[in-house]
């Protein structure tokens, strides 16, 4: 074999070896393109179908076999901006997007799709056709629409990335409840007309929710004139006890303004009374398969609702419990209140009145208030009861309706009456019926 011979029969071998190659590659970029979870149709240059790979089959319920040479616009042809899109990427050769579009296929479906539209050009940069790529976002769109209910949008956007956090069932978690209730709007609410009602309520609920989106909380429910929210899930927060007190905060001093503005508009005066409890609860989806419920369930859920019913009789707006003042007690003012025992119960817990953030100076009433009360608290616990009362009634001197003082200055005098007090335990337990 001569030289010509050797390089011919090389040259065969080496074009041999590149065709192998390149079908390999292209079986290969095919099987690729199979298992996307993306619908993908790709044309000729004329925007006649030429591949279409298995999740666009599925799709469109249609194989690629029986599309192959027929326009791409066939099968979107229900969709006007869709097959304008198309035309307008063949004539000019640009790329097109359309986000959360609505699709209506030929088999009476309708999904909600990203589609992204692409000119492809081959190695002389001639324009050869298009790729079409087709995202179902149908499902995703559902769980988004649904759950912008109970949380901001940023936070309905990746629970729709990831929809096992909302799968039935639940899971225990540590996270931080907030319970919000009006006082005495049952009285407000015979004065007002049905309409009246349902208008006042939803401003208001409007106000409160947009705070408690503001810190990523969620939204259990409204229960008449009651709004229930949950920090730290369903996207973990490890300052969920923060963020509770951050909205408590802002949501009594936002209701301050309101008051405000509705009482030039002739609108009754609202008050609110907040409990916040930190612990661990069940959380997740708890409906069914034909209800979707998300929410929190278990007895330190029960606590922060009995926390809010506690305020009305220490006359606190925010009432937290011990383990969530442990847990912010060096970004808020805090005044410990009593120690008590609640309905359902054996343990006792400890009681904080939430003042204010850290940020924001006291005055020095305030100040003066807060330690002569923790004073007289620590004799009270003592059974020192005299000397309770002296500092109780300084306390009230700077403040005159401070409630918790005179509650624990009251209860001094009657045990004055009283022997002293064997296995005293300093433990207040409500003889309210709901608490």
């Amino acid at each position: 074999m001569n030289n010509g011979e050797d390089f011919s029969k090389s040259l065969q071998n080496a074009f041999i070896e590149q065709t192998r190659k390149i079908l390999n590659l292209n079986l290969y970029t095919k099987a690729i393109l199979s298992t996307l979870p993306v619908a993908i149709i790709a044309t000729d240059r004329k925007g006649m179908i030429n591949f279409m790979n298995t999740f666009a089959e599925g799709l469109f319920e249609i194989k690629s076999s029986a599309l192959r040479g027929k326009a791409l616009i066939t099968i979107l042809e229900t969709n006007e901006e869709v097959v304008n899109i198309i035309n307008d990427a063949l004539n000019d050769q640009k790329e097109y997007h359309l986000g959360s579009n609505t699709l209506n296929l030929k088999n009476k479906k309708e999904i909600v799709v990203n589609i992204y539209i692409k000119p492809l050009f081959d190695e002389e940069r001639q324009f050869c056709g298009l790729v079409a790529s087709i995202e179902d976002k149908t499902y995703i769109n559902y769980l988004m629409n649904a759950f912008q209910r109970y949380v901001p949008p940023s936070v309905s956007e990746i629970i729709a990335r990831d929809p096992q956090k909302l799968k039935l069932g639940g899971e225990e978690k540590e996270l931080t409840v907030l319970f919000s209730d009006l006082i005495g709007f049952t009285t407000i609410s015979e004065q007002m007309a049905p309409d009246q009602i349902v208008r006042f309520l939803s401003d208001y609920f409007d106000e409160m929710t947009q705070i408690i989106f503001e810190y990523e909380g969620t939204l259990k429910e409204y229960v008449a004139d009651e709004l229930m929210g949950i920090f730290g899930a369903p996207i973990p927060q490890s300052d969920h006890a923060a963020r509770a007190c951050f909205a408590a905060v802002k949501m009594q001093k936002k209701l301050s303004e309101l008051r405000r503005s509705w009482s030039k508009q002739g609108r009754p005066i609202l008050r609110a009374r907040i409990g916040i409890n930190t612990g661990h609860m069940l959380v997740g989806n708890l409906g069914s398969k034909y209800r979707f419920s998300y929410g929190v369930v278990g007895d330190q859920v029960n606590l922060a609702s009995r926390l809010e019913g506690l305020s009305s009789i220490y006359g606190t707006k925010i009432l937290i419990s011990e383990t969530t003042a442990d847990k912010v007690n060096n970004q808020f003012h805090l005044r410990e209140i009593d120690t008590v025992r609640v309905k359902g119960r054996k343990g006792v817990v400890n009681v904080y009145e939430l003042i204010d953030k850290i940020s924001v100076e006291l005055t020095d009433s305030q100040k003066r208030t807060i330690d002569e009360y923790h004073m007289g608290l620590g004799l009270y616990r003592q059974q020192r009861w005299k000397e309770a009362i002296h500092h109780l009634t300084l306390a009230l001197e700077c403040t005159s309706l401070d409630r918790p003082s005179q509650i624990i200055m009251d209860r001094c005098r009657h045990y004055l009456k009283e022997a002293q007090l064997d296995n005293w335990e300093g433990v207040f337990e409500p003889t309210i019926k709901t608490l």
